[in-house]
C-alpha cells in the first residue's frame, strides 16, 4: 500500500483512537464534576435526548487530554471532537452551523475553567466547509471499518456496494466539481485503503471489486488543449515580434548566434589553411622529384 497523502482530513482514517477516548469518558460510572458541568446548558443537547452532564464531562476531559498531547494529536483530536458531537451525540439531525456553535461553546467553557487557550487555533480551524467534508469522509471510512469488523468477527466478506458505492461516487463527483484538493486527496487515500482491504484481506481479484479513480480522464481535453496552445502561440508570436520589444530582442539573440557561428567557421578555416598549404608543398615537391628523375 502506498504512503498516505497528507491532508487536513487525515483524522477521518484514524478516528477510532479519538472515538474510543470520548466514548470511555462518556461511559464513566463515577462522574466527578471538576468542570462545573451541572451549570452547562445547551438546547441542542437537550433536544438530542442525551445526558447533557455526561457530554460536557466527556468533552472537558477529552480537551484536557489534548492539552497533554503533541500538535498532531491536538489537531486531529480537535477535528474528531466536532464529528463526535455532530454524528454520535446529535445524531446528524441538526445543521452543521448549530454543531459548530455547541463545539465552540464547550471549548469556551473549558478555556474559562482552565484559563488556557492552547487549543484555540485547533478549535477555530473548524468551519462549515471543512466540518461538512470531515463528516462525509469519516462516514465512508466508518463503512470500511464495518466491513473489516464483519470479516474479523464473522468471516463475512462485504464490499463497497449499494450505499457505500453511492456515497463514494457522490463524493468523487463533488470533488471533481469543487476546489478542495485535500478532499480529493483524502478520497484517494480511502480508495487505496479499500483496495488493500479487497486484495490483501479478502483476497479478491478482478476490476469489478475496485472503486473508480478519483481523477476524471477527459480525452477531448487531452486533444484540444495542446492544439489550442499551438494555435494561440502561432497567432501571438508574429504580433510580439513586430510590435513589441520582443522582436528586436530576438533579432539581437539570433544575430549574436550567427556571429558566433561565423567566428567558429573562420577559426576553422584558418586552422585548415596551414594544413592545406603544407599539402600543396608536398604535392609540388613530389612533382619536382618526378620531373627531375625523368
Amino acid at each position: 500500500m502506498s504512503l498516505e497523502i497528507p491532508t487536513i482530513y487525515n483524522v477521518a482514517s484514524s478516528y477510532k483512537e479519538y472515538k474510543k477516548e470520548l466514548d470511555t469518558y462518556k461511559g464513566h460510572d463515577v462522574l466527578i464534576d471538576a468542570f462545573d458541568c451541572n451549570a452547562f446548558n445547551n438546547e441542542f443537547l437537550r433536544k438530542s435526548g442525551d445526558n447533557v452532564f455526561r457530554i460536557c464531562y466527556a468533552v472537558m476531559n477529552f480537551l484536557n487530554l489534548l492539552m497533554e498531547k503533541d500538535d498532531s494529536y491536538k489537531d486531529k483530536g480537535s477535528k474528531y471532537l466536532f464529528h463526535w458531537l455532530h454524528v454520535d451525540v446529535l445524531g446528524n439531525k441538526y445543521p452543521i452551523q448549530e454543531t459548530i456553535i455547541l463545539y465552540k461553546a464547550l471549548h469556551e467553557k473549558f478555556n474559562n475553567e482552565e484559563g488556557d487557550d492552547t487549543l484555540y487555533n485547533y478549535i477555530n480551524q473548524i468551519d462549515e466547509h471543512t466540518s461538512d467534508k470531515l463528516v462525509k469522509l469519516t462516514s465512508i471510512y466508518d463503512k470500511l471499518e464495518q466491513f473489516n469488523s464483519e470479516y474479523e468477527s464473522k468471516n463475512e466478506k462485504q464490499t463497497c456496494t449499494g450505499e457505500c458505492m453511492d456515497l463514494y461516487n457522490t463524493y468523487v463527483d463533488e470533488c471533481r466539481k469543487g476546489y478542495d484538493k485535500d478532499f480529493c486527496n483524502e478520497l484517494k487515500n480511502f480508495r487505496e485503503k479499500y483496495h488493500f482491504f479487497i486484495r490483501k484481506i479478502l483476497s479478491y481479484e478482478g476490476e469489478q471489486h475496485l472503486l473508480p479513480p478519483v481523477e476524471s480522464f477527459n480525452t477531448l481535453n487531452v486533444i484540444i488543449i495542446p492544439f489550442t496552445l499551438i494555435l494561440v502561440t502561432s497567432l501571438i508570436f508574429p504580433i510580439l515580434y513586430k510590435f513589441t520589444a520582443f522582436g528586436p530582442w530576438i533579432r539581437r539573440i539570433i544575430g549574436k548566434n550567427n556571429n558566433m557561428w561565423e567566428n567558429i567557421n573562420e577559426e576553422t578555416n584558418h586552422s585548415l589553411n596551414p594544413y592545406e598549404m603544407e599539402n600543396k608543398k608536398l604535392e609540388n615537391s613530389s612533382y619536382n622529384i618526378s620531373y627531375n628523375s625523368s
